[in-house]
């Protein structure tokens, strides 16, 4: 009886230590769709990230142009429920592994894919913008990051301003020594992504 009773305690405590490293129970049924975000910016973002994938309808003004434009802050230049498709080069493709919006699960097939977009395979980190592929798309999708990078692709989803990356964004905080995209503007989610033939070097086009 004593040594049951051990068990149990001891089983009791490595679940306990698990949940509070982050090893605890994170899947779909048990996350919430605002994550584990304790802020209210950071619940609305966790909830816009974790949209369905449905369709809209395309609101042609915004295109690549448009998002990369220059401009000291555009917190306001969009809106989330703006549905678009633009065309560029995944200049950098990464895993975004366990985040608030997944409940910091550790399962791949649950985490987001970040992608680097630019209007070439030559675009500096001052004229990329952020798509985010959810595990939503993942889920219908065969896709990952290694697939993507140096790519040229069509994205279409829905805007999304991004706060927790404003100190990543070259219009949102001059003054940062490190930045990786122009905006903080992202499409997110992502509802379809298409892999396009890449454009033939200069010269090398059809005769």
């Amino acid at each position: 009886m004593r040594f049951i009773f051990t068990l149990f305690i001891a089983l009791l405590f490595s679940n306990i230590c698990n949940a509070q490293n982050g090893f605890g129970p994170s899947t779909s049924d048990t996350c919430p769709v605002y994550g584990r975000a304790v802020s209210d910016i950071g619940k609305r973002v966790n909830v816009m990230k974790n949209r369905d994938i449905t369709t809209g309808k395309i609101d042609a003004s915004v295109t690549i142009d448009s998002i990369l434009k220059g401009m000291p802050e555009d917190t306001a230049r969009y809106k989330p429920e703006e549905y678009v498709t633009i065309t560029g080069y995944v200049l950098g493709a990464d895993d975004a592994g366990p985040e608030s919006c997944n409940c910091f699960t550790r399962d791949s097939s649950k985490q987001n894919i970040v992608l680097y977009i630019g209007h070439s395979i030559f675009s500096g980190k001052d004229s990329v913008f952020v798509v985010e592929v959810t595990a939503k798309y993942k889920a219908k999708h065969l896709i990952n990051a290694d697939v993507l990078f140096g790519k040229k692709i069509t994205v279409t989803g829905y805007m999304m301003y991004n706060f927790d990356m404003r100190k990543m964004a070259l219009n949102a905080c001059k003054k940062c020594r490190t930045t990786d995209r122009k905006t903080a503007w992202e499409i997110c989610p992502a509802t379809d992504v298409q892999i396009l033939p890449n454009d033939p070097p200069a010269g090398k086009g059809k005769k």
